[in-house]
């Protein structure tokens, strides 16, 4: 039986004073797991990872973490105490420090590891699966092609040993050729544990990297299924896939 590692019960949220965005979102995630959230724009589908990081609190409901330190509640969480848990969050801004060396934003990653040594370690290893950035510690992130920072941004996420990545829109903004660097990525880390829900308005693309897709739409989940029954699902090819040419 697969290990759940996140675990979403009757979710409402919204923003600021407004009405809810999304309505009763259950959702959960398996260990080593990649989980593609698709639907139409306003659909909700960054509100959830959003209201899962604790950006935005949860006006019912419970997400429930499975950390080393056991089963945590992180709804009314602040947004740092999450990341601490083993929870990383990858927004669609990416969030580089540009004015920054590769180093200093390695670094920056790492800032509540207390252990010097053990944030020395983890660069490390950062580094010897992102072997490129090696070559660029000394330059701004800002002044690094689209490849090279999607390699960076996915280095500082794995110093921290997270245990599931949230990611906002991977695929936005990047030529189609970065675009498959990132989802290889995105697979190789999943490959050694890591639990992953994305986001993903090329929805074919990420779920063709994804074991899992959930449809949303107006808020709420409309289904989900293996990500490649939702591929070949009539109803999401007309949808939110693209009607496929015929020959």
């Amino acid at each position: 039986m697969s290990e759940c590692m996140l675990k979403l019960e009757n979710i409402v949220a919204g923003y600021g004073y407004g009405p809810d965005i999304i309505k009763n979102i259950n959702l959960e995630l398996n260990k080593g797991d990649i989980k593609c959230i698709i639907g139409p724009n306003g659909a909700g589908k960054s509100t959830v990872l959003k209201a899962i990081a604790g950006i935005i609190i949860p006006r019912n409901g419970t997400v429930s973490f499975n950390s080393e330190k056991g089963n945590l509640e992180l709804s009314g969480m602040e947004t740092y105490e999450i990341m601490k848990t083993g929870l990383c969050f990858i927004p669609q801004d990416r969030s580089l420090f540009n004015t920054l060396t590769v180093a200093e934003n390695l670094a920056m990653a790492g800032y509540t590891i207390n252990d010097k040594h053990d944030l020395r370690v983890r660069i490390d290893e950062a580094l010897d699966t992102f072997p490129r950035l090696k070559e660029r510690l000394t330059q701004y992130a800002g002044t690094m092609s689209g490849g090279e920072q999607q390699q960076l941004i996915f280095a500082r996420a794995i110093i921290l040993k997270p245990r599931v990545i949230l990611i906002d829109e991977p695929s936005l903004g990047l030529a189609p050729a970065i675009v498959e660097q990132a989802f290889q990525h995105i697979e190789n880390i999943a490959s050694k544990g890591v639990s992953i829900l994305l986001v993903e308005q090329n929805a074919r693309r990420g779920l063709s990297s994804s074991n899992f897709g959930t449809v949303m739409d107006l808020g709420e989940i409309v289904f989900e299924k293996p990500a490649n029954q939702v591929l070949s699902d009539d109803r999401i090819q007309e949808l939110y896939l693209g009607k496929r040419k015929k020959k």
